[in-house]
């Protein structure tokens, strides 16, 4: 039994080291980049034929043969374009009442929904027993 408890942590630790080591690809950081083209184009850049599209790809590409990482590539490309070229926000500053609002949203409404139908379960149930009470009453005359 220690010895499977042994082999379990080991590979728990092996997967946890390797997963750094996975490389990025172009696509993967691609597909998460609004395209800048000034003509309003609303792709991401992965599916974008753009010209500023196609630049954005081939700086990516360049980056990543540079060894840089994900997240100073995408520091980079924001501040070269701007906020906006990231397809979705940071997790940091104002930007956290993004990822919190969809959660918020569904508990609130989940008690609101909860406290609705059961404001109605209870007058179905008074509305119950006086039927109740109506028919007894009416069986005792």
């Amino acid at each position: 039994m220690k010895i499977m408890k042994k082999i379990i942590a080991a590979w728990f630790f092996l997967t946890v080291l390797a997963l750094p080591v996975l490389a990025i690809t172009e696509e993967e950081i691609t597909s998460n980049l609004n395209c800048p083209d000034q003509g309003g184009c609303t792709m991401i850049v992965v599916d974008c034929t753009c010209p500023s599209s196609l630049e954005i790809k081939d700086k990516v590409r360049a980056m990543l043969d540079q060894g840089l990482s994900e997240r100073k590539i995408y520091d980079k490309l924001s501040a070269e374009y701007g906020r906006e070229v990231l397809a979705t926000p940071p997790k940091e500053g104002f930007d956290w009442i993004v990822w919190i609002a969809l959660p918020a949203g569904i508990v609130v409404g989940g008690v609101v929904v909860y406290k609705i139908s059961r404001k109605r379960m209870d007058e179905n149930e008074l509305f119950d027993y006086e039927y109740e009470k109506f028919l007894k009453g009416r069986e005792k005359q």
